[in-house]
């Protein structure tokens, strides 16, 4: 007996959610596959052959549409993320995260550019040059399910696919309506969240064609770094040297709010906390012209300085090195060193903390309107019609603006007495100096990410014969997007306002003061600020065809194939203005215009073959196979291909396995960009202490002789956590080229009191010839770590401070990325009549172990580096509980990802707790027209924790890992009406 479509989902394929009632949703009643033994032949994700069931070789995991119900999911990577085969990408928490500006998913965390997002099985258009696609596009109250297939499948669906596909199924036969309404908020009362979204649908002309619409509102509010006692304080980074001969003693920890270094103690401090960018402002000392004598002609200031914000030390006399500016705005020394570090003003640190003018939460506004439709044209002729808009906005907000490497002459008219009289103190009085100041009269730093989306698609499928099927698709989509950049500085402006305003300055100059805090004055903030605009386009034209059917006939079933061709066009664009493309600012990185194109045509085919059935030991066994040949106008051909086999000894027992060799286009950014600025976190190996390395002191010394024959890397420590960096794209690389392999079993045994299915899939993925941005901390490892000479040149320090000044970071085809691991999972439904009571429960465990995760020779899996992207756990399991009786419904869920040890390259290193937290959902239907449902996400209200690797991130907190629970409780209300 053949199963049905319906019953095949439930048996074979794990659902991550309630399966029975979003089963019964769709099909307007429950199914029941004892007595319904009608066939319907579908296309499962992962193939575009038609089948008579779901069972295919590569594994899915489905999400229905009730679980986006249940959950209150209305941004869709809010739950997908969840999903043990997704690292997080792009969310809410996602302030200053560079890469994209909207969200995404990225299956194994192997980069969103790698994983393929389609809808209806068919590729959605990206939303930037970076072949990545918005995933907050997607129009969340459509959603039928969505289908995750893990592993290459490239030669289904053609390049971004290596990873595997995500693809949303849209409901297209929809009758009535539907009205809801959503509100969310934290337990602390703010970052509230509404939602509000309809669905009108219904068939016509005796139902050849059914017309579907759907439109929602969603908006989120910003939440600060200030607004949380977690990220409000700067994060210190301490070393223990244990003073042990054994490395293993040695350990790396967060300090502790003004928590004395002691060397006593052997502690050192590994990284200071904050900006040494100050609103009142850093003069540089030069090694080779230093500052002298200053204790003794500024006395007040330099005679008894406590140089380490440490009340029980006694003050010292300061005669040189770097200068600031006291909170009476007189020159005093730069104090950065012992409790100093801890950026607080208030201990008389000359550090900024920039935390609390950060967002943690980011706001976000966004508008959907979506069409669906379908139409008989003829009884063998249908048309399917999707048409999707979206228009969102989101905003990051950013400290104020840092100005670094401003070159002063000694003769400014500006200079205050007492800072004249320290540049007179230097060997040659006359020699301008390097000053470093944060504009913070400007207010924070405002990205305004405004962005609309069209895409249109349209299909016409049909019948050729009683066992051959054909369809054609044409699609459009385009993407429009403006970047404003508020707070800032224009290069030229203070540089004239600096000298004096000299013949032929900008229209309306005055002089610029910005020697100490607050001495900006409204004009000169007018004249010195400037903000910018940034265009973004981004169109993509494709057509695709397809035929498949029954080959011929075998004596345990039909060869059916599958045949096809597409042709596509990606059209990406980016236009800057000239204070954007000169670099003539500082604040948000400088932006190049770029832009270009790509234009691919491709043919695809699939082949599957029965070999046995329906006798001893072989119910079915089938093997299959499918190959793909592109051609690129950048990069030339590509042949992807894929076989696999199944193995059904039994009716209730399936083994599977298959092998993709896939390959990934370089994508337009990634071929086309154009010098970027961006600002990167690092550590310098100069960095005086116990970590600097003699080879790393020796490089340093040969890149500025002078500074370091005056001895300045006595005591060296970097001034920022971030360098500045300029990154290109490569119109040479060539493409990704990966292997991929999975080998599985699923059981559906007949329990007798209710409905089982187990699945356990082992994964290898093989991805070499990577497409990378060699980054800064790549080319810092490189040169100081490996004495690559050619890594060397691309790092420019400062002669006179030693400090790194920038670095040129590259786009090129470097390194393997492998993983493997053990996907499985358990879905039971059980009926409680048949013990007596009303009702069901319904259990749901989802379960992935990364056994290894290496970028080439380095393993990652149950590590978190910066130099991997972010942290690959060992272990991440969601257990779902549910109760539903009638028009009550009652869920728990058990989200937990595994403790992953922190890389800084110790033998101990630092670890990042386990995270485990539960959310709760209460449902419950009023009449036949209403229900309400209460949610409360993070239940036991579990804690964020600062670790040395969100020293790196934002708010000196790991957001991306702790995400979920970094607001504490929150509570959602819903309420919907149907028609």
């Amino acid at each position: 007996m053949k199963m049905n479509a319906r019953s095949a989902l439930l048996a074979s394929t794990l659902l991550f959610g309630v399966a029975s009632p979003a089963m019964a949703q769709v099909a307007q009643g429950p199914v029941d596959s004892s007595t319904d033994d009608t066939a319907q032949e579908i296309t499962v994700t992962g193939s575009r052959i038609a089948r008579p069931d779901l069972d295919a070789p590569s594994p899915v995991t489905t999400v229905t549409a009730e679980q986006f119900n249940l959950t209150g999911t209305v941004t869709v990577e809010t739950l997908l993320n969840e999903l043990p085969q997704l690292i997080p990408g792009n969310t809410r928490v996602s302030n200053n995260q560079g890469g994209e500006s909207f969200s995404t998913l990225d299956l194994r965390g192997l980069g969103p550019q790698r994983t393929l997002i389609l809808i209806d099985g068919e590729r959605v258009p990206a939303s930037s040059a970076t072949g990545v696609v918005d995933i907050g596009t997607i129009p969340t109250g459509l959603i039928e399910r969505v289908d995750v297939v893990t592993g290459g499948a490239s030669a289904v669906y053609g390049s971004d696919a290596i990873a595997g596909v995500v693809n949303f199924v849209l409901k297209d036969r929809y009758e009535g309506a539907e009205l809801s309404a959503q509100y969310g908020i934290n337990e602390q009362g703010d970052g509230a969240t509404f939602n509000v979204q309809g669905v009108l649908g219904g068939n016509f002309n005796d139902g050849r064609g059914n017309l579907t619409l759907s439109g929602s509102y969603y908006t989120r509010e910003a939440i600060g770094q200030g607004d949380r006692r977690i990220t409000t304080p700067a994060s210190v980074l301490i070393y223990n040297d244990a003073g042990t001969e054994a490395e293993g003693d040695d350990r790396i920890r967060v300090g502790r709010p003004l928590e004395l270094i002691s060397a006593a103690n052997n502690d050192y401090l590994y990284a200071s906390g904050g900006s040494g960018t100050p609103p009142w402002g850093q003069v540089s000392n030069n090694a080779a012209n230093p500052f002298r004598n200053l204790a003794t002609l500024l006395p007040g200031t330099f005679a008894a300085a406590n140089t380490d914000c440490n009340p029980a030390t006694a003050g010292v006399a300061v005669n040189g090195g770097t200068l600031s500016f006291n909170s009476n705005g007189q020159l005093s020394p730069y104090f950065g060193s012992g409790l100093c570090a801890y950026a607080d003003r208030a201990s008389g640190s000359s550090r900024f903390n920039f935390n609390p003018l950060n967002l943690l939460q980011t706001p976000y506004e966004r508008l959907i309107l979506t069409s669906t439709a379908r139409y008989e044209i003829t009884d063998n002729i249908q048309l399917k019609v999707l048409a999707n808009y979206v228009d969102t906005s989101q905003t990051v907000n950013l400290a104020p603006t840092p100005a670094t490497g401003i070159s002063v002459p000694y003769n400014s008219p500006l200079l205050p007495a007492d800072l004249r009289i320290a540049l007179a103190s230097r060997p040659n009085p006359t020699a301008p100096f390097t000053y470093a100041r944060r504009f913070s009269e400007t207010g924070p730093r405002v990205g305004i990410y405004d962005s609309t989306t069209f895409t249109i698609r349209s299909t016409l499928s049909g019948k050729l014969s009683e066992d051959w099927n054909w369809d054609a698709t044409v699609s459009y989509g385009k993407v429009d997007a403006l970047a404003t950049s508020l707070g800032n500085i224009n290069r030229t402006a203070v540089a004239q306002g600096l000298n004096g305003c000299p013949t032929g300055s900008l229209p309306g100059c005055v002089p610029v003061n910005i020697f100490g805090a607050n001495t900006l004055t409204p004009a000169m903030l007018s004249f010195v600020r400037i903000d910018t605009k940034e265009s973004r386009e981004f169109e993509q034209v494709r057509a695709a065809a397809n035929v498949s059917g029954s080959l011929f006939k075998l004596p345990y079933g039909d060869v059916q194939i599958a045949l096809g061709g597409e042709v596509r066009t990606d059209r990406g664009a980016v236009t800057v203005d000239d204070a954007q493309r000169t670099g003539n600012i500082y604040g948000f990185n400088a932006v190049q215009s770029q832009g270009g194109s790509i234009n691919v045509k491709e043919g695809y085919g699939e082949i599957r073959v029965p070999l046995l059935a329906e006798i001893p030991f072989f119910h079915d066994l089938s093997v299959e196979a499918g190959a793909r040949y592109s051609d690129y106008s950048t990069i030339g051909s590509l042949f992807n291909w894929k076989a696999g086999a199944q193995w059904a000894p039994i009716n209730w027992m399936r083994f599977r396995g298959i092998y993709n060799k896939a390959a990934r286009a370089p994508s337009i950014i990634e071929l086309f960009q154009n010098g970027d600025q961006g600002f990167p976190s690092y550590v310098d190996p100069c960095n005086a202490g116990a970590s600097r390395t003699a080879q790393a002191l020796a490089i340093c010394s040969a890149q500025t002789p002078a500074f370091a024959a005056a001895g300045g890397y006595n005591g060296f420590l970097q001034n920022n956590s971030q360098v500045e960096a300029f990154a290109f794209g490569n119109p040479n690389i060539s493409e990704e080229k990966a292997e991929t392999y999975t080998l599985g079993a699923v059981l559906t045994p007949k329990i007798g009191f209710g409905t089982l299915s187990l699945t356990v899939d082992y994964y290898n993925i093989k991805i070499e010839n990577l497409i990378t941005t060699l980054g800064a901390g790549f080319f810092i490892n490189q040169c100081y770590v490996q004495n690559v000479s050619t890594a060397c040149d691309r790092i420019r320090r400062n002669a006179g401070t030693g400090q790194i000044d920038a670095i040129n970071t590259a786009t090129g085809n470097q390194g393997t990325r492998r993983t493997n691991g053990i996907d499985a999972a358990a879905n039971l439904i059980l009926p409680l009549d048949q013990f007596g009571f009303n009702g069901k429960l319904r259990f749901q465990e989802v379960f992935t172990w990364t056994n290894s995760y290496k970028l080439d020779d380095t393993e990652f899996a149950g590590k978190s580096s910066g130099g991997n992207g972010g942290a690959i756990p060992a272990y991440k399991s969601t257990l779902t509980v549910g109760y539903d009786l009638d028009r009550t419904s009652i869920q728990g869920r058990w989200n937990f990802v595994s403790r992953v040890e922190e890389d800084f390259g110790l033998p101990v290193n630092p670890v990042t707790p386990t995270l485990s937290y539960y959310d709760l959902t209460v449902r419950q239907g009023v009449g036949e027209k209403f229900d309400f449902t209460f949610i409360v996400n993070n239940l036991l209200n579990a804690k964020a924790k600062r670790t040395p690797n969100g020293y790196f991130d934002q708010g000196g907190v790991d957001t991306t890992w702790y995400g979920p629970i970094i607001f504490g409780r929150s509570y959602t209300v819903q309420a919907r009406a149907r028609f």
